[in-house]
């Protein structure tokens, strides 16, 4: 799967190729149709506050498919 990774504080995004992650007990693994990056995003990428890096921004999803695990 393709995934929008920071990899450094102030540069752009760099699109990659990641593992599909497979669900754990009581999580779900679903297909995004699209991510929106919000201001806290932005601040982690301009590295207003520490941010473990590399990093996959993004957490306002519309998706589907939802995979459950056990």
């Amino acid at each position: 799967m393709r995934a929008a990774i920071l990899t450094a504080p102030g540069t752009p995004l760099a699109i990659r190729e990641i593992p599909t992650p497979t669900p754990g007990t009581g999580e779900v693994v679903v297909d995004v149709l699209a991510c929106g990056v919000c201001h806290s995003d932005l601040h982690a990428a301009a590295g207003d506050y520490p941010t473990a890096l590399p990093i996959t921004l993004g957490h306002e999803v519309a998706a589907m498919h939802p995979e459950l695990g056990p």
